[in-house]
């Protein structure tokens, strides 16, 4: 039986978290994540970013092997970074054909990464977040605060304008 208008707008709602078994006391916690190999990173919720095809990079001579290069982003130039090297993370199977550039910010503090999958919007709950955080590698470990478990894949928060500031201090090989 379907409700008249004025019924569907007047009765109580149901939210997302109670359809699945969520205490209402329980904390939600959203975040935009994109995964660098076995490697799952959420970004701050204001940080801005972007979507792109890659863009003709342009390398720069005399840095590090994870430094791609520049590319020219509405007339911005922009750095992109391959965490896998970085990282030393195996790249997995991408999602999709085209290789895919993640740009974090906006405007002359915009950086990009190679990315393995699309990003996705992910809902965490106090009871996903981990205890104690796993080994990490080394140069992302001081830029992760929090970890969370979501089907059975680890999430980490990334405060990744940190993490590229720092990285403006290796560039040089």
């Amino acid at each position: 039986m379907m409700l008249s208008p004025s019924q569907a707008l007047n009765r109580p709602l149901i939210r997302h978290e109670q359809l699945h078994g969520f205490d209402e006391k329980e904390q939600t916690i959203r975040h935009l994540g994109f995964r660098i190999g076995n490697l799952g990173l959420l970004i701050a919720k204001q940080a801005t970013s972007e979507l792109s095809e890659v863009l003709p990079i342009c390398p720069i001579p005399f840095t590090a092997a994870w430094v791609l290069g520049l590319i020219n982003l509405r007339g911005n130039l922009v750095p992109v970074f391959d965490l896998h090297k970085l990282l030393q993370v195996p790249t997995k199977e991408k999602e999709f054909d085209k290789a895919m550039l993640l740009i974090l910010e906006k405007g002359s503090a915009s950086c990009a990464i190679k990315i393995d999958g699309l990003p996705i919007h992910l809902t965490f709950i106090d009871r996903d977040e981990l205890t104690t955080l796993p080994s990490l590698p080394t140069a992302i470990k001081p830029y992760i605060s929090r970890g969370y478990e979501k089907e059975g894949k680890l999430w980490f928060n990334f405060e990744h304008q940190g993490f590229f500031k720092s990285l403006a201090t290796q560039l040089a090989l």
